[in-house]
């Protein structure tokens, strides 16, 4: 049960992503005909559908990949483990969602002060490196966007593995002497 809920962990988030980007575009947006007002109960209804398509998703990729039974997350291949992080990578990944969130919920809903999401932008601009290489595409067509929210969220799992495995040599290195 363990390696199916590690299995659906990345998966979860790759729509999720892009549902919330369009909720926040057709919802909390002004801009686009016809106008809804945001409230509280369309709000959660739609994060509510999001939220649980994401996790239907989720259970769907990591029953077909077949990655929760068959290898251990540390057995598996650098492709292998973007999808199955083992558990230090795991716990990073989780580490920039949870940055993720704390800015949008600053950004989105405006809680706390401005100066927090402004700090948190810095360390947003590495993990967003695929949406913003594909930005100049996306002022034409959005699904540019989405490719982006989805390619970002493959690339914060790529760079999860990468800076847990550092991160693991380094403090071997340390123990080792």
């Amino acid at each position: 049960m363990r390696q199916l809920i590690r299995a659906m962990v990345v998966p979860f988030f790759i729509p999720l992503f892009p549902a919330v980007w369009y909720i926040n575009r057709n919802i909390m947006s002004e801009r686009l005909p016809p106008y809804i007002e945001p409230t509280t109960e369309l709000l959660t209804t739609a994060v509510g559908a999001a939220t649980l398509g994401s996790l239907m998703f989720a259970v769907v990729a990591a029953l077909f990949l077949h990655q929760y039974g068959t290898q251990s997350a540390g057995e598996l291949s650098y492709r292998q483990r973007i999808l199955h992080p083992p558990d230090t990578s795991l716990m990073t990944f989780l580490s920039f969602i949870f940055v993720i969130l704390i800015w949008g919920s600053n950004e989105i809903g405006g809680l706390g002060p401005a100066w927090v999401g402004e700090i948190l932008q810095i360390f947003l601009v590495p993990l967003a490196i695929p949406l913003l290489a594909l930005a100049p595409f996306a002022i034409q067509f959005h699904g540019a966007v989405v490719v982006g929210l989805v390619l970002s969220v493959l690339w914060m799992s790529l760079l999860a593995n990468v800076l847990s495995d550092i991160l693991e040599s380094l403090f071997m290195t340390l123990l080792n002497g």
